[in-house]
Formats: structure tokens, sequence, C-alpha cells
């Protein structure tokens, strides 16, 4: 902000801050503190409502019947339809046509092949010295 703009709100500040340097510099020299000349103080800022209104005294009884009911709706919810329900979710429209243990299957051979192939070169390196 300006200050010609007739901003009296943080004049406060101001004196604060010339008040503080005074205080410094006779500190400094060795001088006793000399207060500086005080400014009018700034009127007190008018009470405005908080950010966050406060809660009501019933509230955590709400909260925990909200969530008694959702989880009540949750377990109602038969076992198969959800495991199906998520099976179908994560980026497809149809169910996978392969089970879940294709995957790991998969990495294990993998995983010994590159074992088989990396310790090979391993032993040849060093008998090659």
């Amino acid at each position: 902000m300006r200050r010609d703009q007739g901003d009296a709100g943080y004049e406060w500040v101001n004196a604060w801050a010339a008040s503080a340097m005074a205080e410094t510099s006779a500190a400094m020299k060795g001088e006793a503190s000399i207060a500086a000349p005080e400014a009018a103080p700034a009127p007190a800022p008018a009470p405005t409502t908080a950010p966050f209104a406060p809660f009501p005294p019933d509230q955590l009884v709400r909260d925990i019947a909200e969530i008694e009911r959702t989880r009540d709706a949750l377990d109602a919810l038969p076992l198969v339809a959800s495991i199906s329900a998520r099976r179908t979710q994560a980026l497809m429209l149809v169910p996978s046509r392969t089970s879940d243990m294709v995957p790991v299957v998969v990495g294990g051979v993998l995983a010994l092949v590159m074992l088989t192939v990396f310790g090979a070169a391993a032993a040849m390196t060093n008998l090659a010295r």
C-alpha cells in the first residue's frame, strides 16, 4: 500500500518500527533506552466473525450418526457385487479375462530367468580374470 492513501490501519507498524530502531541505536551506544514519541494508538480492529463458525454442540453426535448410516449401507451391499464392481472399475469397461495370478507367475518366471542370466554373466566375468 502507498502511504499517501491515508490508510491509518497500519500506522502502528511504523510507530513500532521507529521505537525499535530508537531502542536499538540507544542500546548500541550504551545509553539508556529513550522511548520514541508515541503516535496516537491505532483504533482496535472491529471484531469480525471467525473464518469458521463455531460448531453446534451436537455436531459430533450428528457426524457419528452419519458415519454409522454409511457403514450400515456399505455392510448391506452383497460381497460378490462389490468385488466384480471393483474389478471393472480400474480403467476398464469390461472385466479382465485373466485371473490375478497370471501377472505374478509371469513376474516370477522373468525374475528366475534374469537371475540365471546375470548369475552366469557374473560367473563368466569372474572366471575371465
